[in-house]
């Protein structure tokens, strides 16, 4: 662990952590929280980072709040942790964001009645909630999407950065679970114009609906993105494909149906050695130039990996699909989540590696600096082995700006939950940093 200049970029599968990666460039991961049950599960986290200062706020199931105003700390010791409260419960799905204005939010699941999995008014609406102090404080949120006794479940947020409207999408399940061919799932949309106080009625975007079951044939992974050039996108899985929706005036109207992106080889849910669970979901994202790039997860022959595509003319034509590269160890390339630098452009990738033949694996960090075109990578963190029967998440966190990249992943240790964070920084900006260091 620590922090050390980089050397010129080796793309590796298995590090030690805090080896150097890139010339001119800085690397430091360590662990900031450990599963101890309760709200602390240590998985499934978000992370976003304040457009206007440096504070960092991440989440984690299952009602997790991490703190960090990187006034310098290079270790556990400058993060804080806390639990998130709402009256309209706090379950889980945890995703952050910081409006335009430094604003945070904590978008999650709801569970108002506090009764066990699947009992009460349980997962009957998105919940939003913000701070104006960077996490210190929380409102106790707003609802979105109420449409009892329907379920509402996976949310995504994209926030407009000139105006500070919030878009947020998810999917409905008619009753998550279940098995009745009468029961069905959709993808939602709303809006609120003032920072998540309220929000607009919900709409549809899917005119094909999927299951209840939470698979390949549940509409799922819906994550919307603001056109920096107008107009607002959304994004899903569904039957083993892409599919997309578009709004040309900010959300107010929609296609009447989706358009096909792309398939999706082996769709949205993907099986793992060691792993109980875990999805290949699409991630959705407009570069400042404005071409939206979309990462999701493929798997096909006893193989998986990382699929990138994008599109110029936000959504109507899309470009080749291609594979980011990996070593050639690596047998499997899974579970990514991705960010966009507003400052630079460049295209930033967290996902999981394993080996062949092995179920030991490692969180990887794969980056473009020319839209998608080549990417390099390496190995984050340290070599882990997952426990099928212990709840690993279906996500990881990373955002960009300034030149930084700041990262929240999970690893297992003898079947327990460990939090880790990581951050690339210019050496510049590192100096500065360290400088404030007692």
């Amino acid at each position: 662990m620590g922090t050390l200049m980089k050397q010129p970029l080796i793309a590796l599968l298995f590090s030690v952590s805090g080896l150097v990666y890139a010339q001119g460039t800085t690397w430091t991961d360590f662990i900031i929280s450990t599963e101890t049950g309760g709200a602390y599960w240590a998985c499934e986290p978000s992370i976003a980072m304040n457009p206007n200062g440096t504070e960092l706020i991440g989440g984690s199931v299952l009602a997790a709040i991490h703190r960090n105003n990187f006034s310098g700390g290079r270790d556990s010791s400058s993060w804080t942790q806390g639990k998130l409260t709402s009256s309209h419960g706090v379950y889980g799905d945890p995703i952050v964001a910081y409006g335009p204005q430094g604003r945070a939010y904590y978008l999650h699941l709801s569970n108002p009645s506090s009764k066990a999995h699947r009992k009460g008014k349980w997962l009957d609406r998105i919940v939003i909630q913000w701070s104006d102090d960077h996490g210190a404080t929380w409102s106790d949120g707003s609802g979105i999407g109420h449409n009892p006794p329907k379920d509402q479940d996976k949310e995504g947020i994209a926030i407009d950065p000139l105006t500070g409207v919030l878009h947020v999408s998810w999917t409905e399940f008619d009753r998550y679970g279940s098995k009745k061919l009468k029961d069905h799932s959709r993808i939602r949309y709303a809006q609120s114009e003032d920072r998540g106080v309220s929000w607009s009625d919900a709409v549809t975007l899917s005119s094909f609906e999927g299951n209840c079951l939470d698979n390949d044939q549940s509409t799922e992974g819906a994550i919307p993105a603001v056109n920096p050039n107008g107009g607002v996108v959304c994004l899903w899985s569904f039957n083993d494909s892409l599919w997309i929706n578009r709004s040309d005036d900010g959300g107010l109207t929609w296609l009447p149906q989706e358009q096909f992106v792309a398939v999706q080889s082996g769709g949205w849910t993907h099986n793992f050695s060691g792993f109980g669970r875990s999805n290949g979901m699409p991630v959705t994202a407009f570069s400042p130039d404005g071409i939206l790039h979309v990462t999701y997860g493929e798997q096909h022959n006893g193989s998986s990996w990382v699929s990138h595509i994008s599109s110029a003319d936000g959504g109507r034509h899309w470009s080749k699909v291609t594979q980011l590269p990996q070593p050639e160890s690596v047998k499997h390339h899974f579970m990514p989540w991705m960010a966009i630098d507003p400052s630079n452009g460049s295209l930033h990738v967290i996902a999981y590696s394993q080996d062949s033949g092995s179920t030991a694996s490692q969180a990887f960090w794969s980056q473009s600096s020319d839209g998608g075109k080549t990417w390099t990578n390496q190995a984050i963190g340290t070599v882990f082995q997952p426990d099928p029967d212990h709840f690993f998440g279906d996500y990881s966190g990373i955002v960009a700006n300034h030149g930084q990249v700041h990262m929240l992943w999970t690893e297992q240790v003898d079947s327990k939950n460990t939090l880790w964070y990581g951050r690339s920084m210019p050496l510049e900006q590192t100096e500065s940093v360290n400088s404030l260091q007692p």
